[in-house]
């Protein structure tokens, strides 16, 4: 049976965003080592120092037209990525208690991510810090849990917490999970102050998924999967099907700069 291995992060948690994102992103492992020498390409080509943030996206067509290539790279290829959207005023037990709000869907999307899987997954989550030492093993135990009453078994065989910066997997998924997050952000509050270089990266991978804008969720699909959560923010403003476009153009650096000038 096929291993894959799911890096996953989250995006919005803190104070003033209106919504949080939570994202996963599943590679076959005998594909991961392919991927990490595709990552560290497009890296090298983006202009970006160090370690690959959402945080990092602005002010350069460079490194927006890497958040695209991502999106690409996890389109065409044997990855796919699933995340969930929460918007915090809908959520009532996000006013009671936050990190266990949180928790309680990220439990859920780990296990709606995984459950179809045929082999066992291997799940690293980016570093958190958290009010209880060991949440990563009860993670691991709630979402086999989920997993279990949906097919009989368990499926995830390992999970930790893991430094991004050791892993490309969740490098990418950071961007992936920023940028569906900024999207929703822009369209629950549109003077919501982000970087020109991050909306035209949300528009940008929107026209991937053959969208204009990346404020959707989606029908189930094998490869871009985006949930809204609780039940009164599904299908807004509406649900799509994810139409694969790759031949979504890279942006120039004269065009940045003339939207620079006109947008500013």
């Amino acid at each position: 049976m096929d291993e894959v291995i799911a890096f996953a992060d989250e995006s919005g948690i803190t104070t003033g965003c209106p919504c949080y994102t939570i994202g996963i992103l599943t590679i076959p492992k005998d594909y991961l080592s392919e991927f990490d020498n595709q990552i560290k390409s497009l890296i090298s080509k983006s202009g970006i120092r160090g370690e690959l943030k959402w945080q990092k996206i602005r002010k350069s067509a460079g490194k927006l037209n890497l958040c695209t290539d991502i999106a690409k790279l996890v389109l065409e290829g044997p990855c796919s990525f699933h995340c969930i959207v929460v918007r915090k005023d809908l959520y009532r037990k996000w006013r009671l208690d936050e990190e266990e709000a949180f928790f309680t869907t990220y439990d859920i999307l780990l296990a709606n991510t995984l459950k179809h899987k045929k082999g066992k997954a291997t799940v690293r989550m980016d570093q958190k810090s958290t009010s209880y030492s060991k949440q990563d093993e009860v993670v691991k135990i709630i979402s086999n849990h989920l997993i279990r009453k949906k097919t009989g078994s368990a499926a995830i065989e390992e999970l930790s917490m893991e430094d991004s910066k050791q892993h490309f997997g969740l490098q990418a998924v950071d961007i992936l999970t920023g940028a569906v997050n900024t999207g929703h952000w822009l369209q629950i509050d549109e003077n919501a102050q982000i970087d020109l270089a991050k909306k035209i990266a949300c528009k940008r991978i929107a026209m991937t998924l053959g969208w204009t804008k990346l404020v959707h969720d989606t029908m189930p699909n094998p490869e871009f999967n985006i949930w809204h959560f609780p039940q009164e923010f599904r299908s807004t403003p509406s649900t799509e099907k994810v139409m694969i476009n790759l031949d979504v153009p890279g942006v120039s650096r004269e065009q940045f700069e003339y939207w620079e000038k006109v947008y500013s």
